[in-house]
């Protein structure tokens, strides 16, 4: 059997949820892979507005490469700015990269109403209502 691996998508605001879901994947056997730590806790005030892209671009292109080689994205869609299921542009970029190579992406909870909901639903395998699904990722 071919080595599972699926790739954690969301805001960054929710990175120990992130890494709470890594470690029970871990533990089933998957390989997971979460977006960098550091980019939670970065001072994007402290650099200017020029190191300010090149340092997104880096953390961008890292965790698109991590897609790439992807089994399955799950979007960790916890509830932000009051709307439920948030999808920031960060993430949808990564969903819709996700889609376009043929990798499946599932959603933790239901997408809520805002902007990008027709978008990301046009593109969602699944939903897991808030629990992880391996069952879902084995099929």
């Amino acid at each position: 059997m071919t080595q599972q691996v699926l790739t954690l998508c969301g805001s960054m605001q929710f990175i120990e949820e992130m890494e709470s879901i890594a470690a029970k994947l871990v533990a089933a056997g998957w390989t997971v892979h979460t977006p960098q730590r550091e980019e939670a806790g970065f001072r994007w005030e402290s650099v200017t507005a020029q190191e300010q892209l090149q340092v997104k671009k880096a953390y961008i292109d890292e965790h698109l490469d991590k897609i790439r080689g992807s089994t399955a994205v799950l979007i960790t869609n916890y509830p932000k700015n009051g709307t439920n299921g948030y999808i920031g542009a960060n993430t949808l970029m990564e969903a819709a990269m996700a889609y376009t190579l043929g990798v499946p992406v599932y959603f933790l909870f239901p997408i809520g109403a805002q902007g990008c909901q027709l978008e990301a639903e046009s593109i969602v395998e699944g939903v897991w209502n808030g629990r992880i699904n391996l069952a879902t990722l084995n099929q």
